[in-house]
């Protein structure tokens, strides 16, 4: 069977010699150059189409080219042609087996028609059709807010290393990369504000000339990482021991980075610690305690949530560590302590609940009980006497609950109450009348304030008085007592009356000899104005039964206005009474008061004083009836204590 096949095959090849043998030469040749000029049209003349894509930054054919140095680009510029794959003889290169496109500008979706031939000629010239596809385009793959750690990515829809892209954001600009169709971009670099919305532009470049919009859109940041609590307080005193200091965020972590620092002369020393993150919380630990009375610096420096939001600034607390047990305050003031008191002295830190203070605390000016609670100790006083001055002194050697030591004592001075206080009488409207005491002597000198309620610089300087002896009432020689009324009508005082509620002028309703139920004023008679009765008042009742019982030795009376200083000429009060107006700079009515002020005084209480007791008394008008003068007045005011 094979050998009558292969008989039938031998003939038929020698029809086709037959054949051959009897076309002339001319027809092959003919024939040849046909073939030759069919190829040469269809490898050189007929161009080529190329599919260029994004996907690669070069694009390359199989294509044979005979000494490719000798070969030119010709046509559009758009692309760049050249040759790979060469072999060489010697330093000759003989030929290559690949032609390559690159673009020289930015590819945008054309046909670009190319050529490469000898010398850049006609002959044996190369044409090419390079088909280019749309740029790649670009959307972002972000709908929620974005964590700032992150780079923001945005998907192309075929891959691309032709172009380089970038973030535009406010005028900055950040870095992209590219891998296959993927763009991410880094936008930690470009000081955004977390928690915030901004307008962004994708940028595509190509050389870093040609540019354009890739998209453009906006996003919003994540809220930052925040600490919401720490261990220590920035500004703070540490008084325990920590081996241990701790923040805590918002949101769960996934890196933090804390420092300790000392601050030695004025510069940080780092101390060993190590980090622990659990959840939110970060800890760091120490090996060794703190040194005691030194600063220190606790820095939050970074940390990045699990969602990607970072902290926004650095978290910084400055502390200090604490020496022994130091006095932070005690509830009394230097003075007006009451008898029976309950002080408590109160220190920075726990004291130690085991240690004996008996040795380093005491108590001087009467009797005292002494007792500890957590941070305190406590003295308990028991009945001092009046304006007596007492002591509280503790040692240095106090121990803390963390055994630290104090290094230095206190000692502090205070004093009991000095006032005491009657109620001598009620107004018309039911408001007291209040006198103070100050001292124990027999010898009494008297003060009075707001007896015509329009002039409450007479109050103000009793009550300036008043709040000066509570401190200093220890000043008052032996022997002598000083009894201030700083409002003796509180009802004329409180509508800035100088009458009472019944329209009576307290000063003209006593019973002096030359008491009137009419009375002179500076704008003519007020019926009624001295009373229906002397002494119908109640706050003329008051003040004198006060006076009744204290038969003081001086009384001065403080009212306004005018510069002037008046005596009742009884006992030694005009001598009193010219050096008070000597003192102070005021000008002496004494003798003639009535033609100074220009209408008839009666029923006046220093006049009842005088007739009733033969008490020395002088009323002082000061500058104004609402300024307050107590500074101007004090020595002289001492002096009339020392009288």
């Amino acid at each position: 069977m094979f050998s009558g096949l292969k008989q039938k095959l031998i003939k038929v090849l020698k029809n086709v010699k037959s054949f051959l043998l009897k076309i002339p030469l001319k027809i092959w040749v003919i024939l040849l150059i046909f073939i030759i000029i069919m190829a040469y049209v269809l490898y050189f003349f007929i161009p080529k189409n190329i599919n260029f894509t994004y996907a690669e930054s070069k694009y390359c054919i199989d294509k044979i080219t005979i000494l490719p140095d000798l070969y030119k680009q010709s046509g559009d510029t758009k692309f760049k042609l050249n040759v790979s794959g060469i072999t060489k003889v010697g330093n000759f290169n003989l030929f290559s087996n690949k032609t390559c496109f690159a673009p020289t500008t930015a590819p945008s979706g054309d046909n670009i028609k190319v050529s490469y031939s000898l010398f850049g000629g006609p002959i044996f010239q190369s044409n090419y059709i390079v088909n280019v596809s749309p740029r790649p385009k670009a959307s972002a793959i972000f709908v929620k807010p974005i964590a700032l750690a992150k780079p923001v990515q945005f998907k192309l829809d075929q891959p691309d290393k032709i172009f380089a892209y970038q973030l535009k954001i406010d005028e900055k600009t950040g870095k992209c990369s590219t891998e296959s169709n993927m763009v991410e971009c880094d936008i930690q670099s470009l000081g955004l504000k977390q928690g915030s919305k901004y307008s962004y532009k994708l940028i595509r470049t190509f050389n870093s000339k040609d540019t354009s919009n890739a998209v453009e859109g906006s996003l919003s940041l994540l809220s930052p990482t925040s600490v919401i609590k720490t261990s220590v307080a920035t500004g703070g005193i540490v008084y325990s021991k920590p081996k241990t200091f701790s923040f805590e965020t918002d949101k769960k972590l996934t890196t933090a980075n804390v420092t300790l620092k000392k601050i030695v002369n004025g510069s940080p020393v780092a101390i060993d610690s190590t980090t622990k993150i659990t959840g939110s919380t970060i800890e760091v630990s120490i090996i060794s305690d703190l040194d005691r009375e030194s600063k220190y610096v606790l820095t939050l420096n970074t940390a990045e949530g699990i969602d990607g939001s970072l902290l926004e600034t650095p978290n910084i607390i400055n502390f200090q560590t604490s020496g022994g047990p130091a006095v932070a305050y005690t509830n009394i003031g230097p003075s007006g302590v009451d008898a029976n008191a309950k002080v408590a002295v109160t220190f920075d830190q726990a004291l130690s609940p085991t240690q004996d203070i008996s040795k380093l605390v005491s108590f001087s000016g009467g009797d005292a009980t002494i007792s500890r609670t957590s941070n305190q100790i406590i003295f308990q006083l028991h009945s001092l006497p009046r304006c007596g001055a007492f002591t509280l002194n503790i040692s240095k050697g106090l121990i803390s609950q963390y055994d630290l030591v104090s290094k230095t004592g206190w000692s502090y001075t205070s004093r009991i109450n000095c006032r005491a206080t009657s109620v001598i009488g009620y107004s018309v409207n039911g408001r007291p009348i209040t006198a103070y005491y100050y001292g124990s002597g027999p010898t009494t000198i008297l003060f009075t304030g707001g007896m015509h309620g329009s002039e409450p610089s007479g109050k103000y300087i009793m009550q300036d008085w008043a709040n000066y002896l509570d401190s200093n009432a220890y000043k008052i020689p032996a022997g002598r007592q000083v009894v201030i009324v700083p409002a003796v009508n509180p009802d004329g005082l409180a509508t800035l009356s100088r009458y009472n509620v019944h329209n009576v002028n307290i000063d003209r309703n006593f019973a002096s000899a030359n008491w009137q139920t009419d009375i002179d004023t500076s704008s003519g008679i007020v019926a009624g104005g001295g009373g229906a009765t002397p002494m119908s008042e109640p706050e003329t009742r008051a003040l004198a039964s006060l006076t009744t019982s204290l038969q003081p030795r001086l009384e001065v009376s403080f009212h306004a206005s005018g510069r002037l200083v008046g005596a009742n000429e009884f006992g030694d009060s005009i001598a009193i009474g010219n050096l008070y107006a000597g003192s102070v700079g005021y000008t002496s009515m004494i003798g003639h008061a009535e033609e100074t002020m220009g209408y008839s005084i009666t029923g006046e209480y220093e006049q009842w004083a005088g007739e009733q007791y033969g008490t020395p008394a002088i009323l002082i008008e000061l500058p104004t009836s609402s300024g307050y003068y107590f500074s101007a007045h004090l020595n002289t005011i001492w002096k009339m204590v020392n009288i």
